[in-house]
């Protein structure tokens, strides 16, 4: 193997651990990643394909599709040994965290090798007082409560008479939790110190002790607050990012246009040395395109209108000279006059539009906006400056910070979202559109301006630093991926592994009629067909089934079927909620069913139960996929279409556009079933479209291993399958230990 040598050179493998060595061409090193003995080839060709791509660098895309269960996450022992520096990991959510700093544990078991791993974990996760808040938010709560103890800090400074202040020495006074006018953590987790009469900040000794503490093994995010001892996680964490080997963060960190000019140079990164693994990049693509949204709600113009208040009331105070400015009175003067009608703009819509989604009319919201102004360009860039004071004076107001933990204006906000509307009329790639939405009898409706086409987004990093490494096990078809997240075909290494799980081991069934094509949804022998199907998976496969619908709608229209047949096999049925704080309950309670009569789990592709839940072992046996998850076919939806069709042409565009999701959303439900090479399990993809290369098939887009098994099936065929199947492997409902 390529990088055995040199790994095991930089990282030799400890003498306690006693590994065999006398197995072929296979690293030590990664004896407890792969240990199965037909996974090893697919170990060869992803860790040989990382790290290529790694040590070549000269900004270098590998594209990685393979499926779940394979050690993807392990190759990052591949970039670690190839890396000329720092590697960053980009996650889509929290619990992915786990995942990295548990194949990073198995390095450190097994090697002398000890990279130390650090990450970013957003402020309310980790801040101790962030039940103390109330109706206010966190960042708002934590910019308050820091700058009350800087103030607090230079008073005992001056006051001491010394050049240096520490915590540590003082007696902090005890405060009532929800009436603090300091952070007891942030003053432990600084020093202010003199210099010239000018008073500075610095992260403490014991912010440093606490890095050290961190560095002596790896630490779970859970675990930060007891290892912080009393100083605040978040500076900490940020502090110990800043020289960690490899520092795990969200995808918005650095895709986001808030974060993604800073994130390298907060972090005294030099993107050169930079390797960043993109975990389930699958959803990278859809994750950029929201991260780069900017919206407009009533709440942020009645917080700009605060901070422009506060701007006016801080003018009164100044000289003369400085209250004469031209940009100040005539960007006051544009902003008094624009914020009153944002306000009603978006109110008038709300009182017309029903709930949901519709394009934004650019021309006519441009005209009653800007009516009487004829330098458009010439006001946002006064406003531009009355914002830039603002953020200068600390005078913002709200609910998001920055990187360095300083709130955002929302006078800046709103600003940018003008200048991204001006945009927008010059670059089809900007959508913009009026969102509304109820609970009981409140109302919510904002505007927004999105960046349809993340590929320039994406680009801005992966032309920038060392290597990109994408790994997911539904990156298929990879060409599409390629054209969708980075907008040109051939920049990336792309390679695409067949499953390596035994195929006796699952079975992969189709639908030859059933279809939930538009036009078919309410025939009635398709309907019986698709509730048949149903039958089929929940009693004919044993334990724990789930099924996932193309909306809430749709499993609603199904449900009294699905419990009918979920009773006839003693299961119990379970359905996903609509609060994802209600999630860990059902799924718990799912679990738990297992181990008894077998439950029936109903969810809908792409929403909180059909991706990025690990259902091991006995949690799940079987999936159906009921329809093709193709989105809504609205103004938005063939804006975007239209988009990728010009841009690509229409075969590519409207795959790129409108099926691809749909394909990664069936392929994502399904696969929650079969996640290590022991397991079985029986899925069944309840529409023929996924079977048709015709108009509207998808099979020639499917992963070729999923394509070949494939087994068309009417509704009684189904159930004489999954007998066999069954009968085969001689499963019953399961019984846990």
């Amino acid at each position: 193997m390529k990088i055995l040598n040199l790994f095991l050179s930089l990282h030799p493998p400890s003498s306690e651990v006693g590994f065999i060595t006398n197995e072929g061409d296979l690293p030590p090193v990664y004896m407890d990643y792969f240990p199965y003995p037909s996974l090893r080839p697919y170990q060869d060709r992803m860790l040989d394909a990382v790290y290529d791509t790694v040590r070549r660098g000269d900004h270098g895309i590998l594209m990685l599709d393979a499926p779940t269960g394979c050690g993807k996450t392990s190759c990052i022992s591949a970039a670690l040994a190839a890396a000329p520096g720092k590697i960053v990991v980009a996650v889509r959510t929290i619990s992915q965290i786990d995942i990295y700093l548990e194949e990073l544990g198995r390095i450190w078991g097994s090697t002398h090798h000890r990279p130390e791993v650090s990450y970013m974990v957003g402020k309310a996760k980790v801040c101790p007082f962030a039940d103390e808040f109330g109706g206010e938010s966190v960042y708002s709560a934590c910019s308050r409560l820091k700058e009350w103890s800087k103030n607090y800090m230079t008073t005992k400074l001056r006051k001491g008479g010394e050049s240096v202040y520490i915590a540590e020495r003082d007696s902090i006074p005890e405060e009532m939790p929800g009436n603090r006018t300091f952070c007891p953590c942030y003053l432990r987790s600084r020093e202010a110190f003199d210099l010239n009469g000018k008073i500075f900040f610095r992260r403490s000794t014991l912010a440093l002790d606490a890095v050290e503490r961190l560095k002596k093994k790896i630490n779970a995010p859970e675990d930060l607050l007891d290892i912080c001892e009393g100083l605040c996680p978040y500076e900490v964490m940020a502090l110990y990012a800043k020289t960690s080997d490899l520092i795990i963060m969200n995808y918005s960190h650095l895709f986001s246009p808030d974060f993604q000019e800073i994130i390298f140079q907060w972090l005294e990164l030099d993107s050169e040395k930079v390797t960043v693994f993109v975990d389930e990049a699958h959803n990278l693509g859809d994750a950029v395109r929201g991260m780069n949204t900017r919206a407009l709600t009533i709440r942020m113009i009645d917080l700009a209108e605060t901070e422009v208040g506060k701007f006016e009331k801080a003018l009164g105070q100044a000289t003369l000279a400085e209250a004469s400015s031209m940009w100040r009175r005539e960007g006051i003067k544009a902003i008094r006059l624009l914020l009153p009608r944002l306000k009603r703009f978006i109110l008038s819509r709300e009182s017309r539009m029903p709930e949901g989604e519709a394009l934004l009319d650019t021309d006519m919201f441009r005209g009653f906006l800007y009516d009487g102004i004829d330098d458009i360009e010439g006001a946002l860039s006064n406003i531009s400056e009355v914002s830039l004071a603002v953020a200068e004076m600390r005078l913002a107001e709200g609910d998001s910070e920055n990187l360095q933990g300083e709130i955002q204006p929302n006078l800046a906000q709103v600003l940018l979202f003008l200048m991204e509307i001006e945009q927008a009329e010059e670059d089809r790639s900007y959508q913009a559109k009026v969102s509304s939405i109820s609970s009981g009898d409140r109302r919510w409706t904002r505007l927004e301006v999105t960046r349809i086409d993340p590929a320039p987004v994406i680009r801005r990093i992966t032309d920038n630093v060392n290597a990109t490494v994408m790994l997911s096990g539904t990156l298929s078809p990879l060409e599409a991926y390629e054209l969708y997240c980075l907008g040109e075909e051939g920049r990336a290494t792309k390679l695409s592994l067949p499953n390596p799980f035994p195929r006796e081991n699952r079975l992969l069934m189709v639908a030859k009629r059933a279809t939930t094509r538009l036009g078919s949804r309410e025939d009635a022998d398709n309907r019986r067909e698709i509730t048949s199907h149903i039958g089929a998976v929940v009693m004919g496969v044993p334990g724990n089934v789930a099924l996932f619908f193309t909306s809430y709608a749709m499993m609603n229209s199904y449900r009294e079927f699905a419990l009918a047949y979920a009773r006839k096999a003693n299961k119990r049925l379970f359905s996903e909620p609509r609060a994802a704080e209600d999630v860990p309950m059902v799924l718990d309670q799912f679990f738990r069913q297992g181990c008894l009569s077998g439950g029936v789990l109903m969810g809908v592709c792409g929403g909180k139960l059909a991706e990025g839940i690990d259902y091991k072992g006995e949690a799940l046996y079987g999936v159906a996929v009921i329809g093709l998850p193709l989105g809504v076919f609205d103004e938005i939806q063939r804006e975007i279409n239209d988009y990728y069709s010009k841009k690509y042409g229409k075969e590519k565009g409207l795959l790129i556009a409108y099926t691809l999701p749909a394909i990664n959303k069936g392929l994502q439900a399904a696969g929650r079933v079969i996640r290590a090479e022991s397991e079985k399990g029986v899925i069944l993809f309840c529409d023929s479209r996924f079977n048709s290369l015709g108009p509207g098939g998808v099979k020639q887009y499917l992963p070729s291993w999923v394509a070949e098994e494939l087994v068309s099936v009417d509704a009684r065929e189904s159930v004489r399958a999954i007998r066999e199947k069954e009968i085969d492997w001689g499963r019953s409902n399961a019984s846990c230990k």
